[in-house]
């Protein structure tokens, strides 16, 4: 299952990598990310279905933590990657309902299974909010901080 994370995070990291380069921007957020690929929205799409579903697999199959928030967590993802229209009324609620309980939940997740590590996490975010400046992207920091969150928090509990 391991193997399978490590797939999930080069799937994520390389398409954030490409967009990033590509465009010589980063992104306002990571749903951003699909108005900035413009025709090649799918890559986006794909690449968020097939995260989630990579890392709920891995999530369920370690048994760590509350299983309904790694399942709430990935799904809400999955379903990010299905309603990628966050600007357009029809896919707006659905898309940040999922964002959100996907959130929430991983948090929740990596809290049950190792809050010193959300702690640690927390205050490295919170010394950035300080630090940053007036370009810096707060939002897109905080959805790959709770992404980079997940995936370490499996990675040193497994």
């Amino acid at each position: 299952m391991i193997v399978l994370s490590f797939i999930a995070a080069l799937l994520m990291f390389a398409m954030l990598c490409l967009v990033i380069d590509n465009k010589k921007e980063t992104p306002e957020m990571i749903s951003s990310i699909y108005y900035l690929l413009g025709k090649k929205g799918w890559v986006f799409q794909l690449v968020m279905i097939m995260f989630g579903l990579l890392i709920m697999i891995c999530l369920l199959d370690s048994g760590l933590g509350e299983q309904c928030l790694a399942f709430l967590a990935c799904a809400g993802l999955m379903f990010v990657g299905v309603a990628p229209r966050f600007l357009e009324q029809g896919e707006r609620a659905v898309h940040k309902g999922a964002a959100i309980v996907s959130a929430v939940a991983s948090v929740g997740w990596c809290l049950t299974v190792d809050w010193r590590m959300v702690l640690s996490f927390l205050a490295w975010y919170g010394l950035y909010l300080v630090g940053r400046k007036k370009d810096s992207k707060p939002w897109f920091t905080a959805e790959f901080t709770a992404i980079f969150l997940v995936l370490l928090t499996y990675w040193f509990n497994v």
